[in-house]
């Protein structure tokens, strides 16, 4: 096994272990306007790591 191969094993290895399942089932909005599936209050409740947006 050249050592290309075995780096490239390992890298692997390592990004796998980081992927979360449980970041993909929530993702997060994208920016501050767009909509939060982490809101409870409708629109103009941005949630938890977004500033109010008004009202």
């Amino acid at each position: 096994m050249s050592i290309r191969a075995l780096l490239l094993i390992c890298l692997t290895l390592f990004m796998a272990g980081c992927a979360n399942p449980d970041d993909f089932a929530h993702p997060g909005p994208p920016h501050p306007g767009a909509a939060n599936p982490y809101s409870n209050g409708g629109f103009h409740d941005a949630g938890p790591n977004y500033p109010n947006t008004g009202r």
